[in-house]
């Protein structure tokens, strides 16, 4: 789910490319995804991915759970 949501939100950026906002929030939210451990740490910035980047993404982000965010066992 994790990359479904980073999908979602590359494709918000190239879709609102034109204005400010969405490429801005867009690049946030992927940095977030990538650092992340918890869910806790991501709910600020889903909620505003939601609101001005992409609607999937942004739900895809507040449904991911801590197990997604784990880094993977080698």
């Amino acid at each position: 789910m994790k990359t479904a949501a980073k999908v979602f939100i590359i494709i918000g950026i190239v879709v609102g490319f034109i204005g400010i906002i969405p490429p801005i929030v867009g690049f946030i939210a992927l940095n977030k995804l990538k650092k992340a451990t918890k869910k806790s740490e991501l709910t600020g910035i889903a909620i505003v991915t939601l609101l001005f980047c992409n609607l999937i993404g942004g739900i895809l982000m507040l449904c991911l759970s801590d197990a997604d965010l784990a880094p993977a066992a080698e």
